[in-house]
């Protein structure tokens, strides 16, 4: 493909409703909003998720474009490798969610930028002036109306953006037909999408709708294995003779290494959410949540059902867009039972004092136990299977311990989130897809402190800042930290915008009460930091107490900075101790900064991120007593001390990351018996015990999207836009 192909240019959607009384008021679905709603509110917007009955009415075109091509490539034959590299890419449908009345180029123009303009759907009362609109700015294809939507009509647009875009192509025989059953999309999509690539006719089709997901996910993951397989011999340029020799032996080791992206739907709000946002007649009006996935099947009038069948519809299609996206698969969970954030309130509560570790043990035991029905073969296959998880839920999965496991999820696997509540949100920030960043190898660090010196916690994070700053001025400047004292939030803004930062650290205290979750900065509670789009760096990370916490289902600041442009926010669910939050991030920027020194080892800021949390699980134990860090960290005259010796030695190749805490304590353990140590070790690891408050702390948005390094030298010749 040369300079100037139509391949290189993604293709573009648009999918238009009514603005009208929900649709057109914001405070209906913000979250910021303070008011219980009522019955007359109702009408506009869903419960419990809050989607609004206007941007509801999108949800038939937005399934429909969704089985669309997402690029050229989708059309024409594609070789397996580079199918198994977009999985690191992350091509997305580009499908812009709009009313009517804003269908305009102000709008228009700049989400098109790099875009091939190519559909509009819509309901049909708006099918008229959409093709006026869309025909003034210079649509590929006339708009279609919800009526004619239809198998048909997806073939014959598949036909037609092939031949206005790429006419001299060879195209794909295979036809892809809608997919009805909704709660099975989410695997069965990007599969179907896979199936037409790879030219695996039979699953090519989809299940009848009445039939259930019984061997539905085996059939997806063998499919991964498959494409794995088929990549690694393209790749490695092996002979068609020596491939089909190979085949079973190459297909055999890829069963067993097999990783890709993974995204699940966990539905669901805190009891508490519901009772601060919704007057006492509205709950208990909205359906109890079933124990299972309930079956939802598309048709054009999906938007009319009832509140909880539009909602598990909206999520179904986050879920399935991010699927598709990342070719990888996903799955619809049953709703996080009320028990379970019930658990998870009093655990967040109980940090709130000083956390006994006996019983920070008892409550995540009992949030494991409240939680446990989320739990089937399906789930736990796909995650020990999964390269990095995305969990579009108003519940931290990631604190769950997987069955076999005995550390938490968030210690397995690099993961991610993307709240659920205002579900508008959610389906706006998922269809509003932003390029990947690629930092080239180069960081600029902002740390904005916000605790005077006064304070004796800002005298501490001060320390620990120095430290990041004297390591990254010895390596050069591959990374760049610039520390301002920033005491109030005009200061704050006005240093964004002057040093325009990649990542930017905020230090400050951190406040939840009530239903709120917010930054002090000086004297003002903070829940939008207003940094405006232009000024919003790629990455926050908030080194503060409690900005994150879940079990409540408070506004956050975490949150509400997605919504300010910012792409990965940092946050924490509970209070945290300045010392061991210092180290963290200190360990953070040092791997960062390796990483940019030495690249290789992470591709993503996810991947650093994972590695720097699981790994600091020695420090949650060390870090537990005065006897233990002693222990550690002293001198053994002619040996390295313990801490050394546990890192650069003795741990190397034997921590299971489902299993992190034990392990570390087992080669901690056995370094005390070959000191003579070993009980009283031991003894120190249960009285007084340890946190495992590493585990604490959560991603929002789309760190997996912030490269470290040259993506183009991550995917080699291939030609796909990040």
């Amino acid at each position: 493909m040369g300079a100037g192909s139509p391949f290189e240019r993604p293709l573009g959607y648009v999918v238009l409703c009514r603005a009208e009384n929900g649709g057109t008021n914001p405070a209906a679905y913000s979250p910021l909003t303070t008011e219980q709603l009522d019955e007359a509110a109702k009408r506009d917007v869903t419960v419990p998720h809050g989607i609004s009955r206007a941007a509801a009415a999108a949800l038939p075109g937005l399934w429909y474009t969704l089985h669309l091509p997402s690029t050229l490539s989708d059309l024409v034959d594609t070789p397996a490798r580079i199918l198994k590299a977009a999985q690191q890419l992350k091509l997305d449908h580009h499908i812009l969610l709009l009313p009517i009345d804003v269908f305009d180029a102000r709008y228009v123009d700049g989400f098109f930028r790099g875009l091939h303009r190519t559909l509009v759907v819509c309901p049909d009362d708006l099918l008229e002036e959409a093709r006026q609109r869309s025909k003034a700015m210079n649509f590929a294809l006339p708009p279609v109306g919800y009526a004619a939507l239809s198998d048909e009509s997806l073939t014959a647009q598949w036909k037609a953006i092939h031949h206005h875009f790429i006419p001299d192509s060879e195209p794909l025989s295979n036809v892809l037909t809608l997919t009805r059953r909704l709660d099975l999309a989410p695997v069965l999509l990007p599969h179907r999408r896979l199936a037409r690539q790879m030219g695996w006719a039979s699953d090519l089709a989809e299940p009848s709708p009445d039939s259930g997901a019984d061997g539905l996910v085996l059939r997806a993951v063998h499919g991964q294995i498959l494409l794995a397989t088929i990549s690694r011999l393209e790749s490695e340029e092996t002979p068609r003779e020596v491939a089909e020799q190979r085949f079973e032996s190459t297909l055999d080791e890829e069963a067993r290494s097999l990783r890709f992206p993974l995204t699940l739907a966990l539905p669901g709000v805190a009891v508490a959410y519901s009772r601060t946002a919704y007057s006492s007649e509205l709950r208990s009006q909205i359906s109890p949540l079933s124990s299972e996935v309930e079956p939802n099947v598309w048709s054009v009038s999906l938007h009319e059902r009832s509140d909880s069948a539009v909602e598990d519809a909206a999520i179904e299609f986050a879920a399935t867009h991010h699927a598709v996206a990342t070719n990888g698969l996903g799955l619809m969970m049953p709703p996080v039972p009320r028990d379970a954030f019930v658990a998870l309130a009093e655990l967040e509560r109980h940090f709130i004092g000083n956390e006994n570790p006996a019983s920070v043990r008892s409550l995540m035991a009992r949030l494991d136990a409240a939680a446990s029905s989320i739990w089937s073969e399906d789930v736990v296959e796909l995650i020990k299977r999964a390269s990095q998880l995305t969990v579009f839920s108003n519940f931290p999965l990631g604190l769950l311990t997987l069955p076999g496991d005995t550390s938490p999820l968030t210690a397995r696997l690099p993961l991610t989130y993307r709240p659920l509540t205002p579900l508008i949100r959610t389906l706006q920030h998922e269809t509003d897809t932003p390029s990947s960043v690629n930092l080239n190898g180069r960081v600029r660090v902002l740390i904005a402190e916000c605790i005077p010196t006064s304070d004796p916690v800002g005298r501490l994070s001060r320390q620990g800042w120095k430290v990041a700053k004297e390591a990254a001025q010895a390596a050069g400047d591959a990374l760049k930290i610039d520390e301002v004292e920033t005491l109030t939030p005009d200061a704050l803004r006005h240093a964004v915008a002057e040093y325009r930062p990649d990542f930017l650290i905020i230090s400050a205290h951190g406040s939840f009460r009530g239903n709120v979750s917010g930054l002090v900065i000086g004297d003002e509670l903070c829940l939008e930091l207003g940094l405006g789009p232009g000024n919003a760096p790629p990455v926050v990370m908030l080194s503060a107490c409690h900005v994150a916490p879940r079990g409540a289902g408070a506004v956050s600041v975490t949150d509400l900075l997605l919504r300010e442009g910012v792409l990965a926010v940092l946050g924490t669910q509970v209070p945290v101790r300045v010392d061991r939050n210092a180290m963290l991030m200190v360990r953070f920027l040092a791997n960062v900064l390796e990483e940019l020194k030495h690249p290789g080892h992470f591709a993503t800021l996810l991947d650093v991120w994972h590695h720097v949390q699981a790994s600091n699980a020695v420090n949650d134990i060390l870090g537990a007593s005065r006897s233990l860090q002693n222990w550690a960290m002293k001198d053994r005259g002619s040996s390295i001390p313990v801490l050394t010796d546990f890192m650069m030695n003795r741990s190397k190749g034997r921590l299971r990351r489902g299993r992190i805490y034990e392990d570390t304590e087992r080669v901690l353990a056995e370094i005390a018996d070959d000191m003579g140590m070993g009980s009283k070790v031991r003894t120190w690891f249960r009285r007084p015990g340890y946190v495992p408050e590493s585990m604490f702390y959560l991603f929002v948005g789309r760190p997996e999207r912030v490269h470290l390094g040259h993506v183009a030298n991550r995917v080699k010749s291939y030609r796909l836009r990040p």
